[in-house]
């Protein structure tokens, strides 16, 4: 389920709304807009009251509109290595629960053109309605594989010659911004409060962390997730949507 116009928007753009509901009795012209385009496509739409629309979203800012979805399936993480050119970022998750986040570093996937995101099957976000709603719909479109763990991911990522950064503060950490950045980067972000697990930072070839004022004690995860990752095409900037 997606809820929000921005998140139907989408699921209708990709095809992966089954049925939309909306409020019968809205003067909102881009639901309107939205119900006119459903129609067209064939899917199945339904006016319905506000109080059904409440219960539905769990009492989220639903903005009048709601769609039920198809099943998503994710990416394979193999194949998106063999598809990768010389230079390819992937993200990878460890531990980031909060939907809001997950939303935004979806977001920001998108923007830069990274080819996975890497969500672990526990102990991490789902694709929820937040989720959706949190990244404006682009979580419709990003590349998300979900592993049965995360370690095994990252040795399928460096049997595909990628080399594992793992955002964190530590001991032996170098500065994100003088970084010389790998062709082929897995970048591991964790959660603000756990950051990257004893046994991901173990697996991590490098460990970086970004300059910050030292009354600063840590970055929310979307932020740092959206500053590294633009680090890194900064120095790779050949296969951006842009360039």
């Amino acid at each position: 389920m997606a809820f929000g116009i921005n998140a139907c928007a989408m699921a209708l753009q990709t095809g992966y709304a089954k049925s939309l509901l909306y409020y019968g009795d809205t003067k909102n012209e881009r639901v309107l807009e939205l119900v006119n385009e459903a129609q067209a496509a064939g899917v199945v739409v339904q006016p319905v009251d506000i109080f059904r629309l409440d219960q539905l979203s769990g009492d989220g800012v639903h903005q009048g509109i709601l769609v039920r979805l198809r099943a998503t399936e994710p990416v394979d993480l193999r194949q998106v290595t063999r598809a990768a050119g010389q230079s390819s970022l992937v993200l990878i998750l460890d531990r980031v629960t909060d939907p809001q986040n997950l939303g935004a570093v979806l977001r920001t996937a998108v923007a830069v053109g990274t080819d996975a995101i890497i969500l672990p099957l526990r102990r991490g976000a789902l694709l929820t309605p937040g989720v959706h709603r949190a990244s404006a719909g682009l979580s419709f479109v990003a590349p998300v594989a979900a592993p049965q763990n995360l370690a095994m991911a990252i040795r399928t990522l460096k049997e595909a010659n990628y080399w594992v950064v793992a955002a964190d503060a530590g001991e032996g950490a170098q500065s994100a911004t003088s970084f010389d950045w790998p062709a082929k980067t897995a970048l591991v972000m964790g959660s603000e409060g756990e950051g990257v697990s004893h046994l991901l930072l173990h697996e991590s070839d490098f460990r970086v962390a970004l300059p910050m004022d030292p009354r600063v004690e840590s970055l929310n995860v979307g932020v740092a997730t959206g500053a590294l990752s633009y680090l890194w095409r900064r120095q790779w900037p050949s296969q951006s949507p842009q360039a």
